[in-house]
């Protein structure tokens, strides 16, 4: 639009040109620029050595802010969650790995105000590499459920969600179908389904459970059934635990958890059926990675909010995007 036919913002009259850069109005003479300046401080370079020193180094912003005297505390504190906030909203500076990949999820609980929250942590291996990279991680409330999942796997890039091959995850209800969904090799964690059985051997209270000897040989079965490899030993050690679970060998608990692994026998065991993607057996890796978020938290006392630990995990696992994830030692053709 020209700017004779222009009308002054304050009045509705005409304008004139008062000079290159500004505007009258000739109702009231007020004047004003074209081009308005951004008002306040002008912003800095994103620097990290605020965020590395608390993330990477292991400082506590106490210890730092206390470094700059007892009146710039407050100053300190302003600067780092400025920076942190800054650094979040940047986009994801993770490189996801090329080649066919291997995702492994787990989730992370926290309890605000009496309610649930779960902090959704993935992360892609390439099959041919030792190293998984963490991607942002997801913070919604309630208990941890397959559909939350699916809003979080919906968030991944497209151009890596099209090269999962394999999904690593604890045995979740619902896992399954979502993993068929997509068409994925679904491999169940052994970690987990073996810390069911000890804790509910070895509880850290000391009881006498019934069984005795026969659970201890029921949970070598399990183990024998996860590991050996395919042939007429481990065919036998099946038929074993299936009798030995339909039998009376110890608590009704126990024998759940057993019939459920046979049920899931053929998951527990895909790392053995595609020795090609070179699936790790557990979840350790995003275990690790959740042990390290609540140590931050524990540290730092930062985890007061949902939107403060989403905050913090985020700038941590940016700082620390890879973490080693080693698969089982079978023979691979690539």
């Amino acid at each position: 639009m020209n700017s004779k036919h222009a009308k002054s913002p304050c009045c509705g009259a005409s304008i004139r040109r008062f000079g290159q850069r500004r505007r009258q109005c000739t109702a009231c003479q007020r004047t004003w620029t074209i081009r308005p300046r951004k008002r306040g401080r002008p912003g800095h370079r994103l620097d990290l050595t605020l965020l590395r020193r608390v993330f990477v180094e292991g400082f506590t912003l106490c210890q730092l802010a206390g470094r700059h005297g007892r009146g710039e505390a407050p100053a300190y504190r302003k600067r780092f969650r400025h920076a942190l906030q800054r650094f979040v909203r940047l986009p994801a500076p993770q490189v996801i790995p090329a080649g066919p990949l291997v995702l492994l999820i787990d989730g992370v609980w926290f309890q605000f105000g009496g309610r649930p929250w779960v902090l959704y942590l993935m992360a892609l291996k390439a099959c041919r590499d030792r190293h998984a990279v963490f991607l942002d991680p997801l913070l919604l409330p309630g208990t941890e459920h397959v559909s939350h999942w699916a809003r979080a796997l919906a968030a991944l890039p497209p151009a890596a969600l099209s090269r999962i091959h394999a999904l690593v995850a604890d045995n979740l209800p619902g896992l399954r179908p979502l993993a068929a969904t997509h068409g994925w090799t679904l491999q169940l964690c052994h970690f987990h389904l073996l810390l069911k059985l000890e804790a509910v051997r070895r509880g850290r209270r000391a009881r006498t459970l019934r069984g005795g000897s026969v659970r201890e040989e029921l949970i070598q079965l399990v183990r024998d059934v996860l590991d050996l490899p395919p042939g007429p030993r481990w065919h036998r050690t099946v038929a074993a635990l299936q009798h030995r679970a339909r039998g009376d060998c110890g608590t009704q608990r126990i024998q759940m958890m057993v019939r459920e692994c046979l049920r899931n026998l053929a998951c527990y065991r895909a790392y053995r059926d595609y020795p090609t993607l070179a699936l790790p057996r557990t979840t350790n890796s995003v275990e690790a990675m959740g042990c390290l978020l609540r140590d931050l938290f524990r540290r730092t006392r930062a985890g007061s909010t949902p939107r403060s630990v989403l905050l913090w995990a985020t700038a941590f696992i940016r700082l620390h995007p890879t973490i080693t994830c080693n698969s089982y030692p079978i023979n691979r053709i690539w």
